[in-house]
């Protein structure tokens, strides 16, 4: 091997340049290095093995294309390589963010232990047997729908709505008093009455049309 051989593939042991065209389906890309566009890549991905990741890079990513017999035709494309034209979603030394190209945006602030998820439209959790949010308060913005059974172990506290609605429930309402048993948890009851405006339902009375009062509702 001359001088000028060797000299070439030093050269192209470590090249930057940025990605021109993908194939999705095939794993690969064509990088553009100065007025040289490599043949099809493989790009490193940060996980391909029993745990796999699939995050594609995009067009204009700046790159390093790692040849080591310094062919660009066996070479290796890494990413993650920062560039003026493409702008770091945060310079925080406190937050780890990702940036989508629709604007979503996941940001957790290790500093402020902050965990921010914006910019999104829908989102989706599937779990087979349970999920647990294990928080002293949840907030809900908006309104919420329960396609199966509510159940609720510590009360149940609430307001009208501002809109002039009150509550609405359609359909039949039971009251248990007692010992009863929901979704597979036994709950043993001392006793409960339902009340309104201080009057309670199950010992009320009314005036009666011939005078007294009217008996309990039975």
């Amino acid at each position: 091997m001359d001088l000028i051989e060797l000299s070439r593939r030093m050269e192209n042991v470590i090249r930057i340049g940025t990605i021109h065209s993908i194939d999705h389906a095939a794993v690969r890309v064509v990088v553009k290095i100065g007025k040289i566009e490599t043949e099809w890549l493989p790009w490193l991905e940060h996980r391909a093995g029993q745990t796999t990741t699939w995050d594609p890079p995009t067009v204009g990513e700046q790159v390093t294309v790692l040849s080591p017999s310094g062919e660009l035709a066996g070479g290796i494309v890494l990413r993650g390589l920062n560039s003026t034209a493409i702008q770091p979603p945060s310079h925080s030394p406190d937050t780890h963010v990702i940036r989508f190209p629709d604007g979503a945006v996941i940001s957790y602030d290790h500093a402020a232990s902050h965990l921010d998820a914006s910019g999104i439209q829908t989102a989706r959790i599937e779990a087979a047997v349970s999920i647990t949010l294990d928080t002293p308060l949840t907030h809900i913005t908006g309104q919420c729908v329960i396609d199966d059974l509510l159940t609720y172990h510590n009360g149940l506290a609430g307001f009208g709505g501002t809109e002039g609605n009150g509550s609405v429930i359609t359909g039949d309402i039971r009251h248990v008093n007692g010992e009863h048993e929901q979704t597979n948890v036994t709950q043993v009851g001392t006793g409960g009455e339902i009340t309104s405006n201080g009057k309670t339902l199950h010992t009320h009375t009314h005036p009666g049309d011939s005078g007294g009062t009217t008996g309990a509702p039975s």
